[in-house]
C-alpha cells in the first residue's frame, strides 16, 4: 500500500508543477507579445487580479489573440522528457519520476485534443482549447481551412506516442499491478486538477508587458 500511496503522491504534485510551467509558458509569450496578464495554476487572466474577481478577464478578452504561445510547447517538451527518462533511465526513483512526468504531461493535453478533434464529429460542436486557438490563427494568416485542427491533431499524436511507448516499455519491464498504478495516475490527474483550481485564486504570477 505504502508503495501505491507515493506513486499517487508523486503524480499529484508533478501534476500540478506542470500545470504551472503551462500557465507560465502562457505568461511569458504574452509578456513578449506586449499582453500584460497574470498566470497562476489555471486561467490566465489581467495582471494583478485573480480569478475570483468579477472583472478577472476584463482586459484581457480584449486583446488581439497571438500566435506565440510557449504553453503548449512547455507540455509537450516535458512529455517528451518524462517518456525518455522513462524508456532510458534504468535507476528506479528516476525512471518513475520520468513516468509521473510523462503521464501527467500527457493527459493535460491528450484529453482536450481529443475534445478538440472529436467533439464536432459527435456532437456537431466546436471545443476550445489551446490548439484549437491556435489553428484559428494559422486559418487567418494563411486562408486555409486546413489548418485549423493541424495544432491538435499534432500534439494528441505526440502525447498519444508517449503513451504507447510507455504502455511498451512497461511491458518489457514487466511492472506488475500495472492496472492500479493506472488508475492512480489518473485519479493523481483529477486531484491534481481540483488542486490547481483551488490554487489559482491565491497564487498568481505577474507578467508585465
Amino acid at each position: 500500500m505504502k508503495k501505491y500511496l507515493k506513486w499517487f503522491a508523486l503524480c499529484v504534485v508533478v501534476f500540478v508543477v506542470s500545470v504551472f510551467a503551462h500557465e507560465c509558458g502562457h505568461g511569458i509569450a504574452n509578456a513578449i507579445a506586449g499582453i500584460p496578464c497574470s498566470t497562476g495554476f489555471n486561467r490566465v487572466g489581467d495582471i494583478y487580479k485573480y480569478p475570483k474577481e468579477d472583472d478577472f478577464r476584463a482586459y484581457y478578452s480584449t486583446t488581439e489573440p497571438v500566435l506565440l504561445d510557449f504553453g503548449v510547447p512547455c507540455t509537450i517538451a516535458l512529455a517528451i522528457t518524462g517518456t525518455v527518462l522513462y524508456a532510458k533511465s534504468k535507476k528506479k526513483k528516476i525512471w518513475r519520476f520520468g513516468a509521473a512526468l510523462s503521464i501527467g504531461n500527457c493527459l493535460l493535453r491528450f484529453f482536450p485534443c481529443s475534445m478538440v478533434l472529436f467533439t464536432p464529429l459527435f456532437m456537431g460542436k466546436v471545443h476550445v482549447e489551446d490548439e484549437y486557438e491556435t489553428g484559428q490563427l494559422l486559418t487567418q494568416l494563411t486562408g486555409n481551412n486546413f489548418w485549423l485542427y493541424v495544432p491538435a491533431l499534432f500534439s494528441w499524436a505526440i502525447m498519444l506516442s508517449c503513451l504507447v511507448i510507455m504502455i511498451i516499455k512497461t511491458k518489457k519491464r514487466k511492472v506488475k499491478n500495472t492496472t492500479i498504478y493506472a488508475i492512480l495516475a489518473v485519479s493523481a490527474v483529477c486531484v491534481g486538477f481540483a488542486i490547481s483550481f483551488m490554487l489559482d485564486n491565491y497564487i498568481r504570477i505577474n507578467w508585465g508587458a
